[in-house]
């Protein structure tokens, strides 16, 4: 009977202290905690990819939408100075600058105290060409002065230049950032997609501006090079990115703001197509009547302005359409 139950004893104590008894008290709690510990460990361990295929799925037509959104803007209330004029934004910024300056609200003579921007040489790149976009060079032409304001410029107000690229990135952050950290971007994610979007625009606009215009590509040295989309020439896109800003020079910048970009135009009823802009084209005067800065780049197929004959051209065939 001693030795069974020193037998039943021995057995017990060998099953108190196994190691699976040692740890069935804790089994649920230790278990969790063991299983717990590397997958947290690994989360931390394995950082989120950058820029993932859903963002940059979302961020290429997002972009492009806030890009279409500065361009109008910038082309419209800036380069063509609508800005200038007596309108509810014009009027709220004007109080602005009561509150943070003092600047009067009225002049002495009652007049509304307009706030006055310069477009940059636009206005006077708009007086210089004619509606085959080729731009005026004849003596009297060039002593005007907004002919002479922009012979400082060897592309006369035409390229995105790298300090108008650089201003143009620092103009698109105001809506840039909050839109892209609604959608989940990091600032870093952000900037890794605007800033390569801005260069694509500036190589797009630099691609078809100035030698839409008969004038030179430009170097590398200066903007954003002309020639590595140069083969774009020969596309679809291209053809109607030059239509739409021939449009735009035929109605005297009336209409068709976007250039590169389009898409603002259309949802705010300023795009006008080519079978429509193409019926107020003025008559250019031939190679004999004036001299040009160049032969303009263009696709084939697009509307021709009408020549005026040999020794026909007057005063007013030389006067382009902007001073009209």
């Amino acid at each position: 009977m001693a030795r069974a139950l020193l037998v039943a004893c021995a057995l017990c104590a060998a099953q108190a202290f196994s190691p699976a008894a040692t740890l069935r008290p804790h089994s649920t709690r230790s278990r969790a905690a063991v299983a717990a510990q590397p997958v947290s460990r690994r989360a931390e361990a394995e950082p989120s990819m950058f820029l993932s295929l859903p963002k940059i799925a979302i961020s290429v037509p997002t972009l492009y939408a806030l890009m279409s959104v500065n361009e109008y803007v910038t082309h419209r209330w800036y380069q063509h100075e609508e800005f200038n004029r007596d309108h509810l934004f014009q009027r709220f910024c004007q109080y602005v600058a009561r509150i943070v300056s003092r600047r009067p609200i009225f002049t002495p003579d009652g007049r509304r105290n307009l706030i006055k921007l310069k477009g940059g040489g636009h206005v006077e790149h708009h007086a210089e060409t004619y509606d085959d976009m080729s731009l005026k060079k004849d003596p009297r032409w060039r002593k005007t002065k907004a002919a002479a304001s922009l012979d400082s410029d060897t592309f006369r107000g035409t390229a995105f230049t790298w300090p108008v690229t650089g201003i143009m990135t620092m103009q698109m952050l105001p809506t840039t950032l909050p839109v892209f950290a609604l959608l989940g971007f990091s600032l870093l994610e952000t900037i890794a997609v605007l800033l390569p979007g801005m260069l694509v625009h500036a190589l797009v606009w630099n691609m078809l501006h100035p030698p839409m215009h008969g004038l030179p590509e430009v170097p590398s040295s200066v903007g954003a090079p002309s020639a590595p989309l140069a083969a774009l020439r020969n596309t679809a896109y291209f053809k109607y990115i030059y239509e739409n800003h021939q449009g735009h020079h035929v109605l005297g910048g009336q209409c068709n703001y976007n250039v590169c970009c389009p898409l603002t135009d259309h949802l705010l009823g300023t795009y006008v197509a080519p079978h429509v802009w193409s019926k107020k084209m003025r008559g250019v005067p031939g190679p004999d009547a004036t001299e040009r800065w160049g032969v303009p780049v263009e696709p084939a197929g697009v509307p021709q302005a009408p020549v005026i004959a040999k020794g026909r051209a007057t005063d007013a065939d030389l006067t382009p359409t902007a001073l009209a």
